[in-house]
């Protein structure tokens, strides 16, 4: 109970009491162009299956940068967060471009999925996009939402989770090159982060000191944190599966080849599974 608690307060401050400071990352340019990028790889992949039109949920929608653009290129598209002021974001940049018919953005706890969408069900194709939702909860709670996934969609859909972080890359970079600050710098926002991986649990504690720039000055706006539990590419496989999902395809890319590399994020698609 001491640990969900944990949890729970953990996501109410980084994602809503604090929630401001990584909408600067988020709606950054760079980061924007990026959700543009995956968007478009997300729409190859589901082309090459089949799918030219169809009904997608955006799991962690955030403020849209991934819905958004699919919702241009002809997909309709349902957006879940937990965060009411990204689902506030995301519904008023859908209507400024005329999207209120194919974007909808709604607020919903994903381990309350299934109650959420259920009058938008089923759904073509669920994405989870940069790290969004699972990891933040323990194992058993994401093989669950996993499981809602399966349940809302439709008999031959696809599960995309896409821009992962992947385990190996991050146990790589601590362990091996000895890298746990990097600072990164999204429009006039700096960001100093802090990463600590405890390799016996699997767990990624990040901390975040957010600053912004004033020509040579650099303007304190605040510091915020979260700890979530990085999967590697076999565990993933395996948690899936448990939810009824069958691997399809590895990329290193959406947009590219059909590989693994352990230096890059994990995009992987699934496929449901035959019964």
């Amino acid at each position: 109970m001491l640990l969900k608690n944990y949890v729970n307060e953990m996501i109410y401050r980084y994602f809503i009491e604090k929630g401001e400071l990584f909408r600067l990352v988020m709606d950054s340019k760079q980061m924007v162009l990026r959700g543009r990028r995956i968007a478009k790889g997300i729409a190859k992949q589901l082309y090459m299956l089949g799918f030219n039109k169809g009904k997608i949920l955006d799991v962690g929608c955030g403020t849209g940068r991934v819905s958004i653009p699919l919702a241009e290129m002809g997909f309709d598209v349902v957006g879940i967060d937990i965060s009411p002021t990204y689902i506030d974001i995301a519904n008023k940049r859908a209507k400024e471009k005329g999207l209120e018919n194919k974007a909808l953005f709604f607020v919903c706890d994903a381990r309350e999925m299934s109650k959420c969408v259920e009058s938008y069900r089923p759904f073509t194709s669920v994405i989870f996009v940069w790290s969004s939702v699972l990891g933040y909860y323990d194992e058993e709670t994401d093989m669950k939402i996993l499981s809602m996934a399966y349940e809302v969609s439709a008999d031959k859909a696809s599960l995309i989770i896409a821009d992962a972080v992947n385990k190996e890359y991050i146990s790589f970079s601590q362990y091996v090159l000895g890298f746990t600050k990097r600072v990164a710098e999204y429009d006039n926002v700096v960001v100093i982060e802090k990463t600590i991986y405890n390799p016996a649990t699997g767990n990624v504690l990040i901390k975040q000191d957010f600053y912004r720039r004033d020509k040579n000055n650099l303007l304190f706006l605040g510091e915020s944190h979260f700890e979530f539990h990085v999967y590697s590419l076999d565990e993933l496989v395996k948690l899936a599966n448990k939810a009824g999902w069958c691997l399809h395809k590895v990329l290193v890319d959406l947009s590219g080849e059909a590989r693994y590399s352990p230096m890059n994020s994990i995009n992987v698609i699934f496929s449901k599974c035959r019964q």
